[in-house]
């Protein structure tokens, strides 16, 4: 399975997005920042960028990015 970062930035005022972060959740995908995803998928970038911005408003942004081997992320805790 390849990795991909999902981020995003929500410019939708008053907009929860919640079918964006469903989708996300239910694709088992893990939220390491509050608008940060990674997601394992056998998916493209084009496919995956597909996917998700049909659920974003059209003035929001999306970023797809296929992570490396070595990948990690926590807190200071």
């Amino acid at each position: 399975m390849r990795k991909w970062l999902i981020s995003y930035v929500l410019y939708s005022p008053g907009l929860e997005h919640l079918d964006l972060v469903n989708t996300l959740t239910s694709a088992d995908a893990t939220r390491i920042m509050a608008s940060h995803w990674v997601l394992e998928s056998e998916k493209s970038a084009i496919e995956l960028r597909d996917d998700f911005a049909a659920l974003l408003s059209s003035n929001d942004q999306l970023l797809v990015a296929e992570l490396g081997q070595e990948v990690v992320w926590g807190t200071k805790q």
